[in-house]
């Protein structure tokens, strides 16, 4: 139970964002979605729509390695057709907190030109990630960088905007 209002806006932004990216996995028609922000220059798992798409971003937080990573330092989207077997794609390392994950797809959420983390989503069948779901996936995490950006805002609506961050002013 919160006990106060700080500890209450925290409770519901991670409903807020539990229940989006929930979201996010069933309107890409996915197993799970994670999501990996970059605070203060260090990478965080925020969260993931269920145990495993928790389990699996701390893992990559913890090891500093996986498809966010790659995500997030190309700019690029990630397709990963099998996280465990795909040569020299997979990320073999991560297998021991993979749990039912196979298949993942990671994508940059950008705020301005800004990488500012990584919206992955899983599947837990090794499959292609058809052009279709990369261009969804890209969409769906610029959807993501919308609602952080208002949680953000919070609910006074103050301004997020810098010139660092790369959001107009």
């Amino acid at each position: 139970m919160p006990r106060n209002s700080t500890e209450c806006r925290r409770a519901l932004t991670t409903d807020v964002l539990a229940a989006t990216l929930t979201t996010t996995a069933a309107a890409a028609r996915v197993g799970g979605s994670g999501l990996i922000l970059v605070s203060d220059g260090k990478p965080r798992a925020i969260g993931g729509s269920d145990a495993a798409c928790r389990s699996l971003a701390h893992a990559q937080v913890d090891i500093g390695s996986g498809p966010a990573f790659r995500c997030m330092v190309t700019g690029r989207p990630v397709a990963i057709r099998d996280l465990l077997a795909d040569y020299p794609l997979g990320h073999p390392e991560l297998a021991p907190y993979t749990g039912p994950v196979r298949a993942v797809l990671s994508v940059p959420i950008r705020v301005g030109r800004v990488v500012t983390g990584a919206l992955d989503l899983y599947d837990r069948q090794a499959h292609a990630w058809p052009s279709r779901q990369i261009i969804a996936g890209r969409e769906l995490a610029q959807v993501m960088a919308a609602i952080l950006y208002l949680l953000a805002a919070g609910p006074r609506g103050r301004s997020v905007s810098s010139a660092r961050s790369g959001v107009p002013q």
